[in-house]
C-alpha cells in the first residue's frame, strides 16, 4: 500500500495535467474546415468554420437575412490590399484574422458541445474606408451562454484610428466572468455614432478578431483523477484502523 499510494498519486496528477493542458488559443492560423462555408474565405450567413476542436458560426441578425448574404470573411494580414477592399482593416497583423462585417454576430463553442471559458482576446475596430470615425469606434459586446441561460455580458471599448490606421489590441474579461464556464460566446459589434451612442442599425459594426484565449472545462480526465484520490484516501484509511 505504502507504494501504491504515490503511483497513484503520480497517475491522478498525470490525468489532472491532461485536463489543464487543453486550453487553446484560437488564432485562424491553425488546420480550418470550411466544408460548411461554400465561399470561404468570404463567410455567408448561416456559415460555419471549424478549427482546434471549436466551431464559429457567423449570422446575420438583419431582418430577412437569407444564406450568402456577406458578414464576415478569413482575412490574410500580409494581403490586407487585396481582402480589405472598400475597408480600413488593422495593420498591425501579419496573420489570419476574422472579420466581421455588416453588423454580423459570431457564435463561438465547442464541437462536443462542452464548457469552455473565455479569458482574453484581440480585437479592432474595421472602418468603411471614408467613414469618419470617432475616438471611440465601437462597443464590443461579449455574451456568454451555458445552454439557454445567459451568464454574463461583458463591453469593451474599441479606439478609433491612429493616424489614419487601426490595429488589434488585448482585451481580457474580468476575474469573474473569465472563471464562468459557458457554451457558447455570441459577440456583437456596436458602432458608435457620437460619443454616448453605439449602434447596430447601420451595418458599420465590424470588427476583427483573433487570439481568442479559450479554456476547456474540466474534462472526464480531471473528474477521473479526484475519483482515484478519493479511491485512494479510502483504501488508505481502511488500512490504518
Amino acid at each position: 500500500m505504502k507504494k501504491f499510494l504515490p503511483r497513484l498519486a503520480v497517475a491522478a496528477a498525470a490525468l489532472l495535467s491532461m485536463g489543464a493542458a487543453q486550453a487553446v488559443v484560437i488564432d485562424f492560423d491553425q488546420a480550418i474546415n470550411s466544408s460548411f462555408a461554400p465561399f470561404a474565405p468570404l463567410l455567408g450567413h448561416g456559415d460555419e468554420i471549424q478549427t482546434q476542436g471549436f466551431f464559429v458560426d457567423v449570422y446575420s441578425t438583419k431582418a430577412g437575412a437569407a444564406a450568402g448574404d456577406l458578414v464576415g470573411a478569413l482575412v490574410d494580414g500580409t494581403d490586407l490590399a487585396n481582402m480589405c477592399q472598400g475597408l480600413v482593416c488593422p495593420s498591425n497583423n501579419a496573420t489570419r484574422f476574422l472579420a466581421v462585417l455588416n453588423d454580423g454576430v459570431p457564435v463561438i463553442g465547442r464541437l462536443d458541445n462542452t464548457a469552455f471559458k473565455i479569458t482574453q482576446l484581440d480585437a479592432s475596430f474595421i472602418a468603411a474606408s471614408g467613414d469618419v470615425v470617432l475616438p471611440t469606434s465601437l462597443l464590443l459586446r461579449l455574451i456568454g451562454y451555458s445552454g439557454n441561460t445567459q451568464m454574463y455580458s461583458q463591453d469593451f471599448f474599441l479606439p478609433g484610428p491612429a493616424a489614419g490606421a487601426y490595429s488589434f489590441a488585448t482585451y481580457s474579461l474580468s476575474a469573474a466572468n473569465a472563471a464562468i464556464g459557458i457554451t457558447e460566446l455570441d459577440i456583437y459589434g456596436f458602432a458608435c455614432t457620437t460619443p454616448t451612442t453605439c449602434t447596430r442599425s447601420l451595418d458599420k459594426g465590424q470588427f476583427a478578431l483573433d487570439n481568442i484565449n479559450a479554456v476547456p472545462e474540466p474534462s472526464e480526465w480531471l473528474l477521473m483523477g479526484l475519483g482515484l484520490f478519493a479511491v485512494g484516501a479510502v483504501v488508505r484509511r481502511r488500512n490504518a484502523a
